[in-house]
């Protein structure tokens, strides 16, 4: 269909309300108790959250409807105690007591969708968001802000090759299937195994720019929603047991692991992570923090902690140096043996020393309750390939 060009009056019109609407995101912020700096990024947040879906003249409803900002500009988090236990917080570390329905207003989560793309792979799109991790006292906290914020950086998931900030992430909806050779992002499919984490990269270059493999940092952003979410890293007791349990592999969609329109985040088959790797003497490599998704690696000179040994983790490492930042990712730094011990019920595969080795992310169908989206293997190397792995494709946008 060809749309007709607006005239100059159209034009003019629709940039008038675009600056009304702006000018009421600014004045809600400050109403609520934000400083002028921070009102004008929780407007500019809300302002990319509400007119994609709603355009300039819905978005003043659409934020009266989902109500005031609050005046710690929307923040919120998990905490972990040393004791193992988790509660979510807000940016003083008070314990908030929402509802999971909570989430369905916040800005964030809000704007979590499905969009369709013109390469037939079916995406869900994940709005941008500030992280800030640290300790205070006993417990470690991480935090979501919707907008820029003192102390907190732009996830690193929301960061192109070049350094410039995307405004949202699509990932794929399902695991990568096969039709001819290229990628297929639909339901009912047999997810695509049996390829190097070098030929899924390839495959999922091919369908265009700014697509690549689904990364560490896509799946930590996604993990922390999670978390926050639902309050308690159990995605299987949450959300649902996902094909675990024996029976082979099952066509895609058709699981229970689904969060947000995501499908088997867990179970069915495993799948590659690009951007992580261990070097043959388990030094951590990433892709830089800065400058992720090209060919800019960073050697970390940390170690990973558990070494060869296999668990669930009771801690993860937060080192931070020129180039990288462990504390966003989910990456023990310490398990053990005893799932009752541990602060995640997921269990992590421990590298295999003498090799440089990639992630695999969720266990797979016989994986039982070991799987979870949580679930981590660092001991493959990188030529592994077999009727178990899978991946998926993701878009910077």
């Amino acid at each position: 269909m060809i749309h007709p060009t607006p005239t100059r009056k159209e034009t003019f019109m629709q940039m008038n309300d675009a600056m009304e609407t702006r000018l009421y995101l600014v004045n809600r912020a400050l109403d609520a108790g934000l400083q002028p700096a921070e009102a004008l990024g929780q407007a500019r947040a809300l302002w990319d959250f509400v007119q994609r879906p709603y355009g300039a003249d819905g978005a003043i409803e659409a934020v009266d409807y989902r109500g005031a900002i609050g005046a710690d500009g929307g923040v919120v988090g998990i905490a972990l105690h040393e004791n193992g236990a988790w509660r979510r917080v807000d940016a003083a570390g008070r314990t908030l007591h929402h509802e999971r329905t909570y989430f369905d207003t916040h800005p964030v989560w809000a704007g979590i969708r499905d969009v369709p793309t013109h390469v037939d792979v079916a995406t869900v799109e994940i709005p941008c968001f500030w992280v800030r991790s640290e300790r205070r006292g006993d417990e470690r906290l991480w935090l979501v802000s919707p907008c820029a914020r003192p102390g907190y950086r732009l996830h690193p998931a929301f960061l192109r090759p070049d350094g410039t900030a995307c405004s949202v992430l699509r990932v794929g909806k399902y695991p990568a299937s096969e039709r001819e050779g290229r990628i297929a992002g639909e339901a009912g499919n047999k997810p695509w195994t049996g390829v190097t984490i070098d030929d899924a990269r390839e495959r999922c270059a091919a369908l265009g720019q700014g697509w690549r493999l689904y990364s560490i940092y896509d799946l930590a952003a996604i993990q922390l929603l999670m978390l926050i979410e639902t309050g308690d890293p159990d995605m299987q007791g949450a959300l649902g047991r996902g094909n675990a349990d024996g029976g082979g592999v099952k066509p895609t969609g058709e699981t229970s692991a689904v969060w947000r329109g995501i499908h088997d985040l867990w179970g069915n088959v495993w799948q590659f992570i690009d951007g992580l790797q261990l070097a043959e003497d388990g030094e951590i490599v990433l892709w830089s923090a800065d400058m992720p998704g090209g060919d800019d690696w960073v050697a970390t000179g940390a170690r990973y902690g558990p070494g060869e040994k296999d668990g669930y983790p009771v801690d993860f490492h937060d080192e931070r140096g020129s180039g990288f930042d462990l504390s966003p990712l989910f990456l023990p730094s310490e398990v053990e043996t005893d799932k009752e011990a541990a602060v995640i019920p997921d269990r992590v595969w421990g590298h295999w020393s003498g090799r440089a080795t990639v992630a695999l992310s969720g266990g797979s169908w016989d994986h039982g309750s070991r799987a979870g989206v949580f679930a981590l293997s660092l001991r493959n190397p990188r030529s592994s390939a077999g009727s178990s792995i899978g991946f998926r494709p993701a878009f910077a946008l």
